[in-house]
């Protein structure tokens, strides 16, 4: 069994009764296949990116499962065939503790980006020296008209 998460859109036009039948459906869909739905959250209804099958919004639905990674085609498969539902998509969940963000060694970024820069890095090393850069291109010391 593995977490997966689904997301799915459910058409505007049904009322609070259908959308609720709606979920009831999706969620017995997945227990059907053996899974558990850990947790429903529902985002309720907003606005789409663009137009799908003549419709401008919907109810969004994520629902956090534990499932037979053999049986999510048959979810998928349920999921394209039914009414309520118009658009899915069915996702591995991250495994726990990988929401936390791996540290980055500070100290070598600014070599790697002397090293990397070229003309950058030196142009850099020469204005600690104090040498005058001014007959460079975007060394400073020029300034900028007024448009």
């Amino acid at each position: 069994m593995r977490d997966y998460e689904l997301m799915y859109i459910v058409r505007p036009d049904l009322d609070d009764e259908g959308l609720r039948g709606a979920m009831e459906a999706v969620e017995s869909l997945v227990e059907g296949q053996g899974g558990e739905v850990v947790k429903t959250t529902s985002w309720g209804k907003r606005r789409l990116a663009y137009e799908i099958q003549n419709l401008r919004d919907g109810h969004y639905v994520i629902l956090q499962l534990r499932l037979d990674g053999g049986r999510v085609g048959e979810v998928d498969r349920s999921l394209r065939i039914s009414d309520a539902v118009f658009r899915h998509l069915i996702v591995q969940a991250a495994p726990r503790g990988a929401e936390e963000e791996p540290e980055v060694e500070l100290t070598a970024a600014p070599a790697m980006a002397e090293a990397t820069n070229g003309a950058a890095g030196a142009a850099e090393v020469e204005d600690e020296r104090g040498e005058d850069l001014g007959e460079f291109e975007g060394a400073g010391g020029e300034e900028e008209e007024e448009v």
